[in-house]
């Protein structure tokens, strides 16, 4: 046998995620409003951080309008940023010195123009006043009823599933499926669901929807049970059958169908229609005679200010070490967040520049003319990591004309047009579906094949089994559940 030494070297690349770049890439993920919450807990932290005026003056507005990206049928961009995004390099603030007078040149005052700002006046125009919306009222209320983290976010993520009337429709298989839990856990979930206000929120069909706003108000009894159980009847008029069924007089029948009638068939109606308002976007897309402009919204979007004045005032003191220390820590620290705000401004114009530029056709005549496109097409372009486009687009709400939708929705798998011609977003022909679905005649829904066949006349070549795939991504139940509900709901209103 031999003994001997060996030696190995193995040369190996890793990134070092210093804390400033992984705040910097913590920075880029956070919508306008995350981001607000941010600088505020810094604030509190920094005593070289001032306070945001709540007011945005006009003054504010054009000093930080110099990154707005307009005329976008130019082909040389307004506004001129390096490709590359070295976040560690930018942000670099390393402060080696003992001395605050030694350091001078740390509190020469800096100009760092964040992204365009969006007056809050020209925001409320196209936004209305941001009110509690029913995901965060049912959110609110999933946090006092849950103990354990994980049931919470399971319950929270039930959310999405809920239908615009506030049904529960979705395939508890499929659901469990898609989180990655349980069946049983599901279901134990949805029954604690069904007691959050508005009373009926997450019912499974509309008379499950009736019944708990009748154990509510302690009117449910075995003759409301026969009457749930046979409310297809009552679009028919059979009357006397159902009142045989029930148990009652007529009299008594149209008592109760009365009763029913002052019930609220659509939970979710009384936040659809008085909290009217849209989400507050991150970004705001408008078009004018000159081109296109980005901007980011004003009324949303904090500033960092780092107070010149105290730093100033700092240089007539003799401090000790420790406090000169701190206060070199903390001066660097506010200056750093000042430039990583403005470096993730300026990253989010420009990746939203280059989703204008290649989707203009959906902002010019809307959803039908989405292009499909992945996260490397916009990341080529610009000379960014698809990770960092990904961070960019993933929590970011934009405002166009065509509404408020997440800068997510612009990437999306292709659909071959008919004879080859062309690709479609999967995302426009979901949009198409469900706008045809929309303005279908009530009480005479389209088919899946009927759809396809529409489609199909607009180039797109879908089959039945797609059309359903998609209908049911978008929550949208078959023609014969609508037709279904449809009669119901038509008896429930009248």
């Amino acid at each position: 046998m031999k003994l001997g030494q060996q030696l190995n070297i193995k040369q190996n690349q890793s990134l070092i995620m210093t804390p400033q770049l992984q705040q910097a890439i913590k920075l880029l993920q956070l919508t306008n409003i995350e981001l607000s919450d941010f600088i505020e807990k810094a604030q509190l932290e920094n005593p070289f951080l001032k306070e945001n005026s709540p007011t945005i003056t006009k003054k504010n507005v054009e000093e930080k309008n110099s990154n707005t990206y307009e005329n976008m049928n130019s082909s040389v961009d307004p506004l001129k940023i390096d490709n590359k995004l070295d976040l560690e390099n930018t942000f670099d603030t390393h402060i080696s010195s003992n001395s605050i007078m030694e350091n001078k040149k740390l509190f020469d005052k800096e100009v760092i123009r964040s992204g365009s700002i969006t007056s809050a006046g020209e925001v409320i125009e196209k936004t209305l006043k941001h009110e509690v919306s029913l995901r965060e009222h049912l959110i609110n209320q999933i946090n006092l009823t849950f103990k354990n983290n994980h049931s919470k976010s399971i319950a929270i993520a039930m959310i999405d599933y809920l239908h615009p009337s506030g049904w529960f429709i979705s395939s508890i298989c499929e659901v469990a499926k898609e989180l990655n839990v349980e069946i049983s856990i599901v279901e134990k979930t949805l029954s604690k669901l069904k007691n959050l206000e508005p009373i009926g929120i997450f019912s499974q069909n509309l008379a499950e929807c009736l019944k708990i706003q009748l154990v509510e108000n302690k009117k449910f009894n075995q003759h409301f049970e026969t009457l749930l159980e046979n409310l297809s009847m009552l679009p028919s008029g059979k009357f006397r059958q159902i009142s045989k069924l029930c148990k009652v007089s007529e009299d008594k029948l149209f008592k109760m169908i009365k009763i029913l009638r002052s019930l609220n068939p659509k939970p979710a109606d009384a936040f659809n229609q008085e909290n009217t308002n849209v989400d507050q976007p991150d970004i705001i897309v408008t078009r004018s005679a000159k081109g296109w402009r980005i901007d980011l919204n004003g009324s949303t979007l904090p500033s960092v200010n780092v107070d010149e004045c105290y730093i100033e005032e700092m240089n007539n003191y003799n401090l000790d070490e420790k406090s000169n220390a701190f206060a070199l820590e903390k001066i660097g620290e506010a200056r750093w967040l000042k430039k990583a705000v403005d470096q993730r401004n300026k990253t989010i114009l420009k990746v939203t520049s280059e989703i204008l530029k290649k989707q203009v056709g959906f902002f010019r005549h809307g959803f039908s003319h989405m292009k499909p496109m992945i996260l490397k097409d916009i990341s080529d372009e610009i000379g960014m990591h698809e990770s960092t486009v990904s961070r960019v687009t993933n929590s970011k709400l934009i405002l166009t004309e065509w509404g408020v939708m997440p800068l997510k929705n612009f990437f999306s798998a292709s659909i071959l047009g008919s004879e080859n011609s062309e690709l479609y977003a999967a995302s426009a022909v979901r949009e198409t579906i469900k706008n045809l679905i929309s303005s279908e005649i009530a009480g005479k829904p389209l088919s899946d094949d009927k759809l396809a066949g529409i489609l199909n006349k607009e180039g797109m070549d879908v089959a039945r089994r797609t059309v359903a795939k998609y209908r049911d991504m978008l929550n949208i139940p078959s023609s014969s559940q609508r037709r279904k509900q449809a009669r119901l709901m038509k008896f429930a209103q009248n």
